[in-house]
């Protein structure tokens, strides 16, 4: 097949991560896959100034992504029409922005698959986001629960789940635990739960004074206890063993569309602390692989960071499952299925062949 991915941009998110792992997987797998993403930034929460930095960093750099260690062909293009686009097969997208964009594409640069993370409130004018799903697109989304809550509240069709998956060649158990260590992830988007996070971990601290923070982040915060050391951007390997060395991860989300990190800790062997967002129901349950609370509390994120932390026994059958569930949302089981639902879009709607005569 011949695919063109096309993203808002190539900076580290989870979703990003997740597509560019199914763009190597297919290209190792044999199709000709494209990467395009636009020179000229898209606006979401930019001020035009914003935009105007972004531009001219772009302009002195060369096309690449930094993080990750992309095999597929890579291009950066002016802006995203048929003119900087290739023929091809399929043209996948994610993002209203490039929704819209994909959406004017002509048929020859492929079937256009809208690739659904989440509803993408907040990002952009209401009306215009709601909007994308009144599109023509096959779309894919990344778990049954943003396809129930999408396909409930704007009548389209999501026809097909598939979930994201965890590259267990890069993330898996790379050192031991350290004692009474707590691993969170920072974002400064409200979503994120940040804020939770911090609140609960200085709760945490009045009880168990001797407990370790640890945090990382691609955003730096702009207000955080001087207790608490921050690593910025950490490459894959640091993350690794971040989360290797960590006696719990954190993940204080209020909402997600999937939710990659407890898989990534998951993966690491790190026993995890969850909010129950996102898909984060579909692959965790509460004191089987996971402890999980709901989005914004405070006080139980607390209580299950100390249960884990004062109770080894508890801890080990939660790692020993993370592990096993890492297992089965690893990048090798589950990019074969992102495969074949590429390939199902491609048939669903051929003509059927003429019957070949006998001979």
């Amino acid at each position: 097949m011949r695919i063109t991915l096309v993203l808002p941009f190539v900076n580290l998110t989870g979703g990003i991560r997740v597509l560019l792992d199914f763009a190597n997987w297919l290209h190792d797998a044999g199709h000709r896959v494209t990467v395009v993403y636009p020179l000229w930034p898209y606006r979401f929460h930019f001020t035009r100034s914003d935009q105007l930095r972004e531009l001219s960093k772009q302009l002195r750099t060369a096309p690449r992504v930094e993080w990750f260690d992309l095999r597929c062909r890579l291009r950066r293009v002016p802006c995203v029409t048929n003119v900087f686009l290739p023929r091809g097969d399929l043209v996948l997208t994610t993002s209203w922005p490039t929704v819209y964009d994909v959406t004017r594409l002509d048929a020859s640069r492929g079937r256009k698959v809208h690739l659904v993370f989440h509803h993408e409130s907040g990002t952009g004018p209401e009306d215009r986001v709601s909007a994308t799903y009144a599109l023509p697109f096959h779309r894919i989304a990344f778990s049954r629960v943003v396809r129930d809550s999408i396909e409930a509240r704007f009548g389209c069709e999501i026809h097909q789940v598939i979930p994201a998956a965890v590259d267990t060649a890069l993330f898996f158990p790379d050192g031991r635990p350290t004692r009474k260590t707590v691993l969170m992830l920072y974002h400064n988007d409200p979503r994120k739960g940040a804020d939770d996070g911090i609140e609960a971990l200085a709760l945490l601290r009045t009880r168990l004074p001797d407990v370790e923070i640890r945090m990382c982040g691609t955003v730096r915060p702009e207000r955080l206890p001087s207790s608490i050391p921050f690593d910025f951007r950490p490459t894959d390997a640091e993350l690794r063993r971040l989360y290797s060395s960590s006696t719990v991860f954190l993940y204080p989300s209020r909402y997600e569309g999937f939710g990659l990190p407890p898989l990534e800790s998951m993966a690491c062997g790190c026993p995890v602390v969850t909010t129950e967002v996102g898909a984060v129901s579909e692959f965790a349950a509460d004191r089987r692989n996971a402890l999980v609370v709901q989005p914004g509390d405070v006080r139980g994120l607390a209580d299950r960071l100390e249960e884990l932390l004062l109770n080894p026994q508890l801890r080990s059958e939660l790692s020993q499952r993370g592990l096993e569930t890492a297992t089965r949302y690893a990048l090798t089981r589950v990019a074969p299925l992102f495969g074949e639902a590429l390939r199902h879009v491609l048939e669903r709607d051929q003509p059927p062949q003429a019957p070949t005569s006998p001979q």
